[in-house]
């Protein structure tokens, strides 16, 4: 597993002004960052379906929760930063999940959750894809633990 690290100098920022003043400024990434958080974020997603495949129910992911957020704490970080917000959201979510299983909780249903959200968390990384609906279900799922 990789560790990203990227410098602020390879960065440009961009800077809205009106009238003089400054109102925002956005961090354009370059396209080498972005490759190496695709990299990233490949990685960890297939962390997450390595352990997804050695799972076969609810029990199994509560053994291997630590394991499983250690994978989405990194993508709910890199993802915004690469401009997959929803990605991000996703992962934010099934973050806290984890970190509830983590401290003693047992939702029953959360193996088919994890895999649902895997299938679609690498969809997303395919292809863009909605994970709107996803989020709503999953954080219904957090809700109702």
């Amino acid at each position: 597993m990789s560790c990203l690290l990227f410098s602020y100098e390879k960065t440009a920022s961009i800077e809205y002004k009106s009238n003089g003043q400054i109102l925002a400024v956005g961090i354009v990434m370059s396209d080498e960052f972005i490759k190496l958080a695709t990299n990233e974020i490949n990685e960890e997603l297939s962390g997450i379906g390595s352990i997804l495949n050695s799972c076969s129910d609810d029990a199994k992911i509560f053994e291997n929760s630590d394991k499983l957020q250690k994978h989405t704490h990194k993508i709910k970080g890199l993802a915004p930063m690469m401009g997959k917000h929803t990605m991000g959201n996703l992962a934010t979510v099934l973050d806290d999940i984890l970190k509830q299983v983590m401290a003693g909780k047992t939702p029953q249903g959360i193996f088919d959750v994890m895999t649902i959200s895997h299938a679609e968390l690498v969809q997303n990384m395919n292809n863009d894809s909605d994970l709107e609906p996803m989020i709503e279900k999953v954080k219904n799922f957090l809700n109702d633990m």
